[in-house]
This record gives structure tokens, sequence and C-alpha cells, in this order.
């Protein structure tokens, strides 16, 4: 198998692992609308969010080129985080759009890496 073969198929296999990872906050959050869901984030979550960052570390070590859209991820994962330190009553509801919208970052770089990858198959 040759090297480009090698990286494209590691380049798809944490395109969906990441894919899957993301998809499953993603459900968590859009799922759950109370304050204690927001700023109490159950340890499930906190592990995938941690196997997300480790497929994204992968992913920079096993595809050595870097976009811009490689760093939108860490938008994401503020606004997961943001709610543990800065919600209450008060500002629920701002809370809750900064998460609902806020964690969709976590899947934008993937559609960019897969839609590069497509391109990048046409050539």
């Amino acid at each position: 198998m040759s090297e480009i073969t090698k990286k494209k198929r590691n380049k798809v296999i944490l395109l969906i692992l990441s894919t899957l990872v993301s998809c499953l906050i993603i459900a968590y959050y859009w799922s759950n609308s109370s304050l204690s869901s927001i700023s109490l984030v159950p340890i499930s979550i906190m592990a995938l969010a941690l196997l997300y960052i480790l497929i994204q570390m992968a992913k920079r070590f096993f595809v050595k080129e870097q976009n811009w859209w490689d760093w939108l991820y860490y938008v994401g994962l503020l606004s997961m985080i943001t709610p543990t330190f800065f919600a209450n009553n008060s500002n629920e509801y701002i809370f809750h759009l900064v998460t609902d919208y806020g964690i969709l970052f976590l899947l934008i770089p993937i559609l960019f890496d897969g839609k590069s990858l497509l391109n990048g198959n046409r050539k």
C-alpha cells in the first residue's frame, strides 16, 4: 500500500471517528434544556470531549498539513466550558444559545476536511 493511500485511509478513519464523537456531544447539548445540564456536564460527555481532542492531536500527527479551519474546534470546546463557570438562572437562555450553536464548531472542521479530501480525490 502506497504512502498516499495510507495517509488518506488514516484521514478518513479519523474523520469518521471525530464525526461520531462530535455528533454524540452535539446530541447531548441539543437534548438537554436545564441549567444543570450545561453547567454540570456529565463525565461521559467530558470523556467524549477528551477523545475528540485526542483524535484532533492524532490528525495533526498523521496528517502533516495544517489548515485555517483546524483551529475552529476550540470554539466548540470553549462553548462547552463557559457555562460551567458563568451560567446562572438569570442568564441561562444566553448560555443555552452559546452551547447549542457553539458546539457546532466541533463539526465544522470535519466538514471542511471532508470537502478537501473529496476535492483531493478528483485531481
